[in-house]
């Protein structure tokens, strides 16, 4: 058992996870995933998260999202945009502020793209039984087959899933060793917070599924 947490020092013991974090029915999947077995074992203390998009608002919301996360598992996670506010930081802005602040790694996270698949679905016949009045109990299937009757007809139709692509990649803030990553894909939901925090949920799943947390 990997001490908890190996990869993050803890603020507390692990609670619950907010509600829209953990709640069920996740539509997210890990494609891939990698953690170097020798990086892995070293002591390290606090992340850095890191989403790299174009709009501002986007990238507040995912990190502050993603920091929420990590934090109710008990892990120092601090969102960039609280220590680098600029959206076109380079990469040495973000070690220093990672540096600066005690942080030992680095999150980065970056949207890939979109991917729609088309999928078939059958139609569909919708059967009703007709009573067999003056029809013996004994006259067998046959008497009771002829009262079958179709009640309704789903028409077949074609539906499109769009997913959604995410790379998250952990360095160590002073080598720029890396650490771990791993790829999701998440099918489109309802709303881009239920999509971001499918994500969200399936990328701690997978650090913890690899050893780096608790």
């Amino acid at each position: 058992m990997i001490r908890v947490p190996k990869l993050l020092a803890p603020l507390f013991a692990a609670s619950i996870l907010m509600l829209t974090i953990s709640s069920c029915g996740s539509n997210s999947q890990i494609t891939h995933s990698y953690v170097d077995p020798v990086l892995k074992k070293l002591d390290l203390s606090g992340v850095l998260i890191v989403g790299v998009t174009k709009q501002q608002s986007a990238r507040i919301e995912f990190e502050d999202a993603f920091a929420r996360s990590l934090s109710n598992r008990g892990v120092r996670a601090i969102a960039s945009h609280t220590l680098v506010p600029n959206n076109d930081a380079k990469s040495e802005d973000v070690i220093a502020a990672a540096t600066g602040a005690n942080l030992d790694t680095i999150l980065v996270t970056r949207y890939i793209g979109a991917m729609s698949q088309d999928v078939y679905h059958p139609g569909t016949i919708y059967y009703g039984v007709m009573p067999a009045y003056g029809v013996s109990h004994y006259g067998g299937f046959g008497s009771y087959y002829g009262h079958v009757y179709e009640v309704a007809y789903q028409q077949p139709v074609w539906t499109s899933n769009v997913t959604h692509t995410l790379v998250s990649d952990l360095f160590i803030a002073q080598t720029k060793e890396h650490l771990w990553q791993a790829t999701s894909n998440t099918i489109q939901a309802s709303n881009t917070r239920k999509l971001r925090n499918d994500a969200i949920r399936a990328l701690v799943g997978n650090l913890k599924d690899q050893g780096l947390l608790d």
